[in-house]
């Protein structure tokens, strides 16, 4: 946590890089004039060495030890798509998928059905479902705009409350240190447990995308897209930017190749189970409890064994099965890096942005105001909000929580509320700027796999955020006041498809596209 802050200036550069980024939507512009700006705070409002400090920031985030094997687990990721895309393994096994689906709803279904199987990892599954699926939700014309809504929606929300995930560890340790810290004799992952029927806004965003997708209720600018999309075919709106650059088509397999459905299920088997045993090796397993082993493992060093795993693989096939030559295998590698370029340098923006604003305070600011109105009544509903805001701000649910739990654990201790809802609170609230922000990292690649313009994404995803997060901060208010989860959870349900279900038959956009063009 920083030492200090700068009170409600703190939170300028990175509304500034996010206003920016929907206004103008040239997102590497506005993110590095956010970066700017805090710099330029930082270094005594002298703008020129705020350049300066600017470079030394981004270079200081990039070469971060997790930062850094989660860029090149991003440039691996594209090297594996360029080689399935060579061995038309993906166009295969959509083809099998699309001979079982009939209709535009189980598109949208079987893409929220894997994404929610894939619980090992949100990174993982992002880029596996997307893959997967996008061809086949384009052929039934869905949205892009939509199929990046459900990859983001079904991905952290559920890794996050998965017992076996790359989340968990981190989540039990932040648990067990605050507990030791105020000499709580209790077991943190019997608390993580117990957190989970708390955890509102994870579980309502699952449920409004079965909601949205078995009824066909879409509001926003998601209503706009999905129309343009069934009406006139168009997945992507006229003058779209998609984050993914190279698409299937642009890597051709050599005539002599008989496409397999396994070309793609194989490496993707690989990236899942080495991902999992480096997880669960890196943190000490079969030495100590699967448990104990999820809290210490190595997450990054775990993705990236995975995805190099599935590489190798992957070449073998080619090589020895397919009987591809190097050259056009190094092509499609090469391809496979020119797909992940923009994202690669979205996402070092953005942590740089969201290092600036932690180096600004953002955190203690916006605990610092949260303090002075909590009662153990309302400390759910507000622990929610502010880690809310301030995941949305600094773009990462886990920097957030590094942010809340040292002060809203002990405040929940202090006050007597019960520790699983203010628990429940911090994890679900810090998922929210995870979810939405257009500086998350989890909503870029969602962008990314799903072949979405960025600020389309953030656009159409935004008011179904919304929506969840007043229900989820109306559930916390009862909560507080000792109303139990499972009831809570049922009324959250009923009143998401009563508020989807009126906005849908609405003729004017709850949040309209003020930002950017118009979907359409």
């Amino acid at each position: 946590m920083a030492s200090e802050t700068y009170g409600i200036i703190s939170l300028l550069p990175a509304l500034l890089a996010i206003v920016l980024t929907l206004v103008s939507r040239q997102v590497l512009l506005s993110l590095f004039a956010g970066i700017w700006i805090g710099a330029t705070i930082l270094v005594g409002w002298n703008p020129v060495v705020g350049a300066a400090h600017s470079l030394q920031l981004v270079i200081d985030n990039i070469t971060a030890s997790f930062n850094s094997k989660l860029l090149l687990f991003t440039f691996l990721s594209g090297a594996m798509l360029g080689m399935i895309f060579l061995s038309g393994g993906m166009k295969a096994l959509a083809e099998r998928i699309i001979s079982r689906i009939r209709t535009r709803r189980q598109a949208e279904l079987g893409t929220s059905i894997l994404g929610m199987l894939i619980f090992v990892d949100s990174y993982a599954s992002t880029m596996i479902t997307g893959s997967v699926m996008r061809p086949i939700t384009d052929k039934f014309d869905v949205s892009r705009e939509k199929l990046a809504y459900l990859l983001d929606s079904t991905t952290s929300p559920v890794v996050s409350v998965a017992v076996v995930s790359t989340w968990v560890g981190f989540e039990v340790g932040l648990i067990k240190e605050q507990f030791q810290a105020l000499g709580i004799d209790q077991s943190a992952f019997v608390v993580f447990l117990q957190s989970i029927p708390f955890r509102f806004y994870s579980l309502l965003a699952v449920a409004l995308v079965f909601i949205t997708v078995t009824t066909g209720w879409n509001f926003g600018p998601m209503k706009s897209a999905e129309k343009r999309a069934k009406e006139t075919g168009k997945v992507l709106r006229d003058d779209a930017d998609p984050l993914l650059e190279t698409r299937e088509e642009d890597i051709v397999t050599p005539d002599h190749v008989d496409p397999r459905w396994w070309y793609f299920a194989a490496p993707i088997v690989a990236l899942v189970v080495v991902t999992g045993l480096g997880l669960l090796t890196s943190g000490g397993w079969p030495d100590v409890a699967p448990v104990e082993a999820l809290k210490d493992a190595a997450t990054a060093d775990a993705i990236l064994w995975g995805v190099f795993s599935a590489c190798g693989l992957l070449l073998a096939i080619l090589v020895g099965h397919a009987r591809v030559e190097l050259e056009a295998i190094s092509d499609s590698i090469f391809e496979g890096f020119k797909m992940v370029m923009f994202p690669v340098a979205v996402l070092s923006l953005a942590w740089t942005i969201g290092s600036v604003s932690e180096a600004l305070g953002v955190g203690p600011y916006v605990v610092s105001v949260a303090q002075g109105i909590i009662t153990a009544e309302l400390l759910p509903a507000v622990v929610f909000l502010a880690a809310a805001i301030i995941s949305f701000s600094i773009g990462t649910s886990w920097g957030t929580m590094g942010i809340m739990f040292p002060v809203a654990v002990p405040l929940a201790f202090n006050l007597g509320a019960p520790l699983p809802g203010a628990i429940g609170a911090i994890l679900t609230g810090s998922l929210f700027g995870d979810h939405c922000s257009p500086i998350s990292d989890t909503t870029v690649l969602s962008s990314m796999f799903a072949g979405a313009d960025h600020v389309d994404h953030v656009n159409t995803q935004i008011p179904y955020a919304v929506l969840c997060g007043a229900v989820a901060t109306g559930l916390f208010l009862a909560s507080g006041y000792g109303v139990s989860p499972p009831p809570l959870l049922a009324v959250g349900v009923v009143a998401l498809s009563v508020a989807a279900y009126t906005l849908s038959k609405s003729n004017r956009d709850p949040m309209p596209r003020v930002f950017g063009s118009d979907a359409d």
